[in-house]
């Protein structure tokens, strides 16, 4: 068998129509039923189950589709490693992020270290972490582990135990107290960051299972929601991680203990893809990073 004939299966595998796949690859639907009957043939078991017109991967096709997977994965991060050893090295990464402010200390770290790696860094929100075709373009995705559905993904976890706590101006109330039920905040006015993005989800989450639905008077950006939480329009909900930034002033950070729905916030990458060097020292460097810091 070759190639030719196990790319023709694994197109036919995915679509399951013999003339629109026919039709995808170029060439004509008997040639195709040929092609699949040789291989059926060399492998020595039926692949597909044919009723009618019809035609369906059996389970036979379903293992034999798994290790066609893995093969042509490996050819491709054999291509990879030849691209990297011809290069010698690809210094630039492409990183999406859900929640911006938790990693800046740990970006500023790293370029500091890696003065000659350059990289795209790019806000996502959850509806394109749920795209497999969007998110194959970033070497890794920083989020929470509930943000990213399936299990094609390698994570490190960076962040294990991020806790939910309320920011608060320095003459609230609130500011007096360690912590406090989630309930207790249900007539605060919320500053909140806009639908859409995975700290959001989270604060709606958390409200509806306190049950109640927060008072927020504006929906902004991270930017925006530091500057309106210093003027005192209203309170904030955030996680201890965003608290450790620094970038919410002088605000005063009250522990949420009912709920206490923690987040485990985590370094992603595509199963079986290939890590070139460069997104390897990136990494590596941010695992180090928050073992030091203590977020692990």
């Amino acid at each position: 068998m070759g190639l030719l004939q196990l790319q023709y299966f694994k197109a036919l595998a995915e679509r399951e129509n013999l003339t629109q796949t026919a039709k995808n690859l170029m060439i004509s639907a008997p040639s195709l039923s040929a092609t699949i009957a040789r291989l059926e043939k060399d492998v020595g078991h039926q692949l597909f189950d044919r009723i009618g017109r019809n035609i369906y991967l059996n389970e036979c096709g379903r293992i034999y589709l798994k290790h066609v997977n893995d093969i042509f994965s490996a050819l491709e991060n054999a291509k990879q490693e030849m691209h990297e050893a011809e290069t010698r090295q690809n210094t630039r990464l492409s990183i999406a992020i859900s929640s911006p402010i938790i990693w800046h200390d740990a970006f500023q770290a790293f370029i500091k270290s890696n003065p000659h790696i350059t990289f795209t860094h790019t806000l996502i929100k959850t509806n394109l972490l749920e795209d497999p075709s969007y998110c194959a373009q970033f070497d890794f995705i920083m989020t929470a582990t509930s943000d990213l559905p399936g299990d094609n993904w390698d994570c490190e976890i960076l962040h294990a135990d991020d806790k939910p706590v309320l920011a608060v101006y320095p003459s609230h109330p609130f500011a007096v107290r360690k912590s406090v039920r989630f309930i207790e905040a249900k007539e605060e006015k919320f500053i909140s960051i806009t639908k859409g993005f995975s700290m959001r989800k989270y604060f709606d989450a958390l409200c509806a299972m306190a049950g109640f639905t927060p008072k927020i008077i504006i929906e902004c950006d991270y930017m925006l929601r530091s500057k309106m939480l210093a003027a005192e329009y209203g309170i904030v909900f955030t996680t201890q991680s965003a608290a450790q930034s620094g970038l919410l002033g002088d605000a005063v950070f009250v522990e949420i203990l009912d709920p206490g729905i923690r987040r485990t916030q985590g370094l992603h990458w595509r199963k079986k893809h290939c890590l070139s060097k460069t997104a390897i020292i990136f990494r590596d460097f941010m695992v180090d990073y928050h073992h030091i810091h203590g977020t692990r």
